[in-house]
């Protein structure tokens, strides 16, 4: 809160709308975007990992490191040993604060996680936030420049985290796909920082700064100004862009609408990016606003990925083909749920209360209805891998287990109520206290550990601790029974 008052200086003074300095490039002639190694790979029996993070500032990027952190504490049997478990995990998707801490794991890898600590989380980077946003020299180019409010934000996780590093750095072996996830302001669509959504907008992904993603991700309404990226789909485009052949076929035959209707949806919004014929809106650029507005926990990128014949993740394909057969979803759900104490004023509530409800509210209705979709997937595929009967061109899944640990802040047992308060009265901001941030990283470890569902995967692939008979009970598989 204490920001509002630089903040509020700095939209005054850039009420008009500004023209930003678009920091997305065009593919070069001939050049496309690079697909990510697909998730499949020699040795079916491991497992394949895939996290979502959700937004909340700061202290959703220290729970995520602690769910990272038991991770990297656990491990798995490979051919070469004994592999920690932090390995597998192929797949990220974040929204905002969750973004911080994926964008450093997919940029860093294991070795250098904990550096996030020193790095960023301990600092009090509200005051450098504050102090940049009040800074003559920012405010000068907030009036007279191409400087925007949300590029406040950009270059600090520059000089703390990301040092202008691109996406190119994140094409490397073992490296987890990252999906950083916003929303257009123009359709209301979540908008993914992937190669085939470049791909629609005939930009180069390997030249974009993590940063803007991130920072993307994270603008949050009023506070910051959207991330704005310049659509060249639009223009001559000279890139080696993906084939949009499922596009057309989804648009142009009369059943997609009726059979899938989301499907039909993502293949209008692809159109339209893609200056398609017959699209519902042009959209020369894109203005992008906090991830979390449309999807606070990137569960909808984190589903792409699982399910989608079109992700370039290629998960689907690879259960196909048998060579996936464990597959864990943690869905790490950072809403802090402080007590407001508008129920205890008889006063009318302020502008700044009523402004936060009316964002956060269907904020947290919207992940509510995430969650239960996701598991609703997660059902039909453990439904799916119990089956024994195998039908000519079906897929694959017999076999297939799939363990869902949603983490949450109401999952903590009656003897951890302590803790359970102290990380839930974390405010969402960009500051923590020393005592917050590894409160915040111990309920991600805690929470990881003890879920029903993860203590499952460790007793089926052999790295179990604890009672099996406890693990067979809490988290069942249809299979078990027989």
């Amino acid at each position: 809160m204490r920001l509002w008052p630089a903040l509020l200086l700095g939209i005054g003074l850039q009420a008009c709308q500004a023209t930003p300095d678009y920091p997305n490039r065009p593919l070069a002639q001939g050049v496309a975007n690079l697909a990510p190694p697909n998730a499949g790979d020699a040795d079916p029996a491991a497992p394949v990992i895939l996290i979502a993070f959700s937004g909340g500032g700061s202290r959703a990027a220290a729970l995520g490191l602690g769910v990272l952190d038991e991770l990297a504490s656990a491990t798995y049997p490979s051919g070469t040993g004994p592999m920690p478990l932090v390995a597998r995990v192929k797949v990220v998707s974040s929204v905002s604060g969750g973004s911080v801490v994926a964008g450093w794991f997919a940029l860093v890898g294991p070795a250098r996680m904990d550096e996030l600590r020193d790095r960023f989380l301990s600092k009090d980077n509200m005051a450098a936030l504050e102090w940049q946003a009040a800074n003559p020299v920012t405010l000068g180019r907030l009036i007279f420049g191409r400087y925007t409010r949300i590029d406040v934000l950009r270059d600090l996780l520059d000089r703390e985290l990301f040092g202008n590093t691109t996406f190119a750095a994140l094409h490397r072996p073992n490296a987890p796909f990252l999906m950083l996830n916003a929303t257009d302001m123009e359709s209301g669509e979540v908008f993914t920082f992937v190669p085939e959504r470049f791909d629609d907008i005939c930009s180069d992904l390997a030249q974009l700064p993590i940063s803007v993603g991130v920072a993307a991700s994270a603008a949050f309404p009023v506070a910051l100004s959207p991330m704005s990226l310049r659509n060249y789909s639009y223009e001559r485009c000279m890139g080696a862009v993906s084939p949009a052949g499922w596009i057309h076929a989804t648009l142009t035959l009369p059943a997609p609408r009726y059979i899938n209707l989301e499907e039909y949806k993502r293949a209008r919004y692809a159109n339209a990016l893609r200056n398609g014929p017959g699209r519902y809106r042009d959209e020369h650029y894109l203005h992008l606003l906090d991830g979390g507005l449309a999807d606070n926990q990137g569960i909808h990128s984190l589903t792409e990925a699982l399910v989608s014949t079109h992700s370039p993740v290629e998960l689907l394909r690879a259960i196909n083909l048998g060579r996936v057969k464990r597959i864990l979803v943690i869905a790490v759900n950072a809403r802090s749920d402080a007590d407001s104490k508008v129920g205890q004023n008889e006063a009318v509530p302020g502008l700044l209360k009523v402004v936060n409800t009316v964002i956060g509210t269907p904020i947290d209705a919207t992940t509510a209805y995430a969650n239960a979709s996701l598991q609703e997937l997660v059902n039909e595929l453990r439904s799916a891998g119990a089956s024994q009967t195998q039908m000519p061109g079906s897929p694959l899944f017999t076999g297939l287990r799939v363990y869902a640990a949603p983490i949450d802040f109401d999952q903590f047992l009656p003897e951890q109520v302590a803790l359970q308060v102290r990380v839930k009265d974390i405010g969402t901001t960009w500051t923590l206290s020393p005592h917050q941030v590894q409160d915040a990283v111990d309920a991600g470890r805690l929470l990881l550990r003890q879920h029903p569902c993860y203590q499952r995967l460790l007793l089926d692939i052999g790295s179990a601790t604890s009672d099996g008979a406890q693990a067979r009970r809490n988290c069942p598989f249809p299979e078990d029974g027989a």
